[in-house]
């Protein structure tokens, strides 16, 4: 129950690290290597699909910009912790889609409160033993709703 490694992509949404972070785990199992995917995401289309069920734009606006930072942070955390967990006892090579970082940019681009309190706490989490950028030209793709 040493380490766990870990192969995290992180990038923005509709880069297709889901896509890529799937077809990787799959490409390891069929070459034999015991494989696994995780999300770790934190919640945000569910609370933005709540939000608008309840007439509100989005998560933000429902929870407001203290408290929905902290429970975005706090799902990923626990998705995070969990997969650790699932890679440390089954021996699995644990395929990433996000990881830590992307919990700080997110909270930098939307100008939240708290990184460095959730940086610190996100400390715990071991370091992936590779990371990939999942990269999209902006005009290429159209963007999702």
């Amino acid at each position: 129950m040493g380490r766990p490694v870990m192969i995290a992509l992180v990038g923005v949404d509709g880069s297709g690290k889901t896509t890529q972070a799937r077809a990787l785990a799959a490409r390891l199992r069929e070459r034999g290597v015991r494989a696994r995917y995780f999300e770790n995401a934190g919640g945000r289309p569910l609370w933005n699909r709540l939000a608008r069920a309840l007439g509100r734009p989005d998560g933000v606006a429902l929870f407001g910009r203290t408290v929905y930072p902290v429970l975005e942070a706090t799902v990923r955390a626990v998705a995070m912790a969990r997969t650790v967990a699932v890679a440390r006892l089954t021996g699995r090579v644990a395929v990433l889609d996000r990881w830590t970082w992307c919990q700080d940019v997110i909270m930098e681009a939307r100008g939240d409160r708290g990184r460095r309190v959730v940086r610190a706490a996100y400390a715990v989490f071991p370091r992936p033993a590779a990371a990939l950028d999942a990269v999209v030209d902006a005009v290429a793709r159209p963007a999702r709703r």
